[in-house]
């Protein structure tokens, strides 16, 4: 297997998790510029991707993913962390759904030959732990304490054995994705348009974000740039305090900011899974803008302007901007 460069023409890519929210937009982003895709999904015959798409039937216990003529894999695949109560049935659920789902695909490459094959495998900005408010990029040590640290060094402790294959590794540290359809942006959109919005915690740590389209655009990046190998941050190149984020979607929406949520009232609300808007994030994508990747929404004024407007960009869109460039 060789993996051709958007020179050289299409390639096909293997995609696990196309139905989440990021997962469609990739596909739609990746048929844009003439890439095949191939979408692994549990339910073929309720899925409703493009006729181009290739689908296939795939769960993550599934020993071995069926990623045949795959020029590129994308593990997109990880239940909602916010859902439910993190309860100790529901922590080792959360892992075990990531930890499996990566050693199928990982299983699935070494089938196919790994030479040549770009693996892109999700895990998230977390990994560094609560880093306070340093500035932290791609080559921050593993942090200590938490659930969602560990969850992330064992997710990509699970995708390193892909290197056993010969194949190129990226880990796609995630940051928190702003998307209408669904995420922190659809929970909170009721709440502050009701003028109910207000900061979460003591509104001094930090929230690394990115609008939907750059985390599309920074997927195609890692698979385009063949250099980029190991950790990359997918986050905005400029983060905001909880209390910035607070003001900015207040002010975009024309409503008042109110009712901030105490650090004990999130916890005694949230439990363990208040640590998601009380730890602190202040990440800087150093990779992608060394390789030369250029933001379209690097502010969260401009990402909040484009998403509550009537008409968002769509990907497709970018996409035929970016190739007229």
């Amino acid at each position: 297997m060789t993996t051709r460069s958007r020179a050289s023409g299409s390639r096909t890519v293997a995609i696990a998790g196309a139905n989440g929210m990021l997962g469609r937009h990739l596909v739609e982003a990746l048929l844009a510029r003439g890439d095949r895709v191939i979408a692994l999904v549990r339910q073929p015959s309720v899925q409703h991707f493009p006729s181009a798409v290739e689908v296939r039937r795939w769960q993550a216990s599934d020993p071995v993913a069926p990623v045949d003529g795959a020029d590129a894999v994308v593990n997109l695949v990880g239940d909602p962390i916010f859902a439910q109560p993190w309860s100790p049935a529901r922590k080792q659920e959360l892992t075990q759904t990531r930890l499996l789902a990566t050693r199928s695909l990982v299983e699935g490459i070494r089938k196919i030959g790994g030479a040549g094959c770009t693996f892109i495998s999700s895990t998230a900005v977390e990994y560094a732990g609560d880093t306070g408010d340093r500035l932290v990029d791609e080559k921050a040590a593993p942090g200590t304490g938490g659930f969602l640290a560990e969850l992330a060094q064992v997710w990509e402790a699970e995708a390193q054995r892909v290197r056993e294959t010969g194949a190129r590794l990226v880990l796609l540290r995630q940051s928190l994705v702003l998307g209408r359809e669904g995420g922190t942006l659809a929970a909170l959109l009721p709440v502050y348009r009701s003028g109910f919005g207000g900061t979460l915690g003591p509104g001094g740590q930090w929230f690394s974000w990115i609008h939907l389209n750059d985390a599309v655009l920074l997927i195609l990046h890692a698979l385009d740039q063949e250099t980029i190998t190991g950790p990359f941050i997918s986050a905005s190149p400029n983060p905001v305090t909880s209390r910035e984020f607070a003001n900015v979607f207040a002010h975009i929406l024309h409503r008042p900011r109110l009712f901030p949520m105490s650090r004990s009232m999130m916890k005694l609300v949230w439990g363990e899974r208040a640590a998601l808007f009380l730890d602190s994030h202040r990440t800087v994508p150093h990779v992608a803008l060394s390789t030369g990747f250029q933001f379209r929404f690097p502010t969260l004024s401009e990402a909040l302007a484009d998403l509550l407007s009537q008409e968002p960009m769509p990907i497709a869109q970018l996409i035929q901007q970016t190739s007229e460039l």
